[in-house]
């Protein structure tokens, strides 16, 4: 049975599944409310070398890199004990055999496995992370039965959308969240609204989740004081580098809040500011595009030589970035301009591995591992720390009694 906090200042203790480099650890650990309840991550599993490398370097528990299963999450419960929030993001595409449920299908083996983890671990708590699509993943099948799942297993589930720039990140990122608690009631960041039929409200699809089911529709709203931060805003401070050029240097002193806490406790050598190396005639071919238009756009092909314009991709690639707005998701390809909207608003380049980790609100003090790809793939991966924080201090009011749904700034903790 769960265990009521009965102590402000208690120590909750978390196991990040599918952890990856970090992300969802890192905003965990700078969550804090009024009275000194924090999270402390006592475990961690992964099975990509790498990413479970990154994560071993920067926090103070060692990853587990065998992969979510009985036997390793039971490793971790047999070391510490009991938990109080299990989180992760296990990769999901929804897929189901016809007359079968979604999750028995064996490509939905990782959604079970992490709900095998909760129903071993029983954490007062539980949060799964997901694209935004899983709500309409064969036709909102595979979310009902996931909601259906956590009530059997004794959780009130919390799903919905939320909006990473609206939680401090300087991005537009939407990614589906389901919480689920045991006691307590569970709002999510900058919540304004949310409605039980499902109608209305933010992002959900009708037909994405039967009436009566409970399911948060979020429709998420800056509150007054919400910090809201540009690309330029959270990259400015960075050099001015071009294609196949690297800096190690900061390029001028911290101007806003977000650089000044991004660069808290970093060494005074930049890492990461590494510019992929282009061809001449694809610098050339960006240099036509401006802020917010793509070299797809037949007005703008229009204006470069025959030779240059790009023969085929999606409506956002070769797609420049506007600097006075949070960039678009960063994805795994967020070097590779003829695969994402990742063109530089001022250079004709893609992202710096260092300029998409700042999008993704990983501070400049954490460390990457692996190779260029390697890291490229960790950092568009990741949960944003800062996304996760404002989840994280949401669940500590759930489960402390504090108040509020509004986002921490990046000065403190919410009050």
């Amino acid at each position: 049975m769960p265990v009521s906090c009965q102590q402000s200042d208690r120590v909750l203790r978390t196991i990040d599944l599918f952890a990856g480099c970090g992300g969802l650890a890192t905003g965990f650990e700078m969550a804090s409310v009024p009275g000194g309840a924090r999270f402390e991550c006592v475990g961690a599993i992964d099975n990509w070398q790498p990413a479970c490398d990154a994560f071993s370097l920067n926090h103070p528990v060692k990853a587990t890199c065998t992969g979510v299963s009985e036997k390793s999450v039971g490793e971790i419960l047999d070391r510490v004990g009991s938990v109080d929030v299990i989180a992760g993001g296990p990769p999901c595409q929804g897929f189901s055999t016809s007359g079968k449920r979604a999750l028995d299908d064996p490509r939905n083996s990782l959604v079970k496995a992490y709900f095998g983890a909760v129903a071993l671990a029983k954490p007062r708590v539980f949060l799964m992370e997901n694209v935004s699509g899983f709500t309409t993943f064969q036709d909102g099948a595979i979310m009902r039965e996931v909601l259906d799942l956590a009530r059997e297993l004794g959780y009130k589930p919390y799903p919905g959308i939320v909006l990473a720039s609206l939680c401090g990140v300087p991005q537009r990122r939407r990614r589906f969240i389901l919480v689920g608690v045991r006691e307590g009631t569970f709002e999510f960041p900058n919540q304004r609204h949310a409605s039980a039929d499902c109608h209305g409200g933010f992002l959900f699809e009708d037909s994405a989740v039967d009436s009566g089911s409970n399911s948060l529709v979020v429709d998420q709203r800056p509150s007054d004081g919400t910090e809201q931060w540009t690309f330029m805003d959270a990259t400015c401070d960075l050099p001015a580098i071009d294609a196949g050029e690297e800096s190690t240097g900061y390029a001028s002193a911290p101007t806003n809040a977000y650089q000044a806490w991004a660069r808290e406790g970093a060494p005074d050598s930049l890492a990461d500011h590494v510019a992929c190396g282009h061809r001449e005639y694809f610098v050339k071919m960006m240099s036509f595009i401006p802020q917010g238009r793509s070299a797809m756009d037949p007005e703008i092909q229009a204006l470069m030589p025959v030779e240059l314009r790009p023969q085929s991709g999606f409506p956002n690639s070769y797609a420049r970035i506007r600097g006075d707005e949070p960039s678009p998701t960063i994805t795994r390809n967020f070097t590779t301009p003829s695969s994402a909207n990742c063109i530089h608003p001022l250079r004709n380049r893609s992202l710096t591995l260092r300029e998409g980790a700042r999008c993704q609100s990983f501070p400049d003090r954490y460390r990457f591992a692996g190779s260029h790809g390697d890291r490229r793939l960790m950092i568009g991966n990741a949960v944003p720390p800062l996304l996760a924080r404002a989840l994280g201090v949401q669940i500590l009011r759930c489960l402390t009694g504090a108040k509020g749904s509004d986002v921490p700034t990046l000065a403190g903790s919410a009050s």
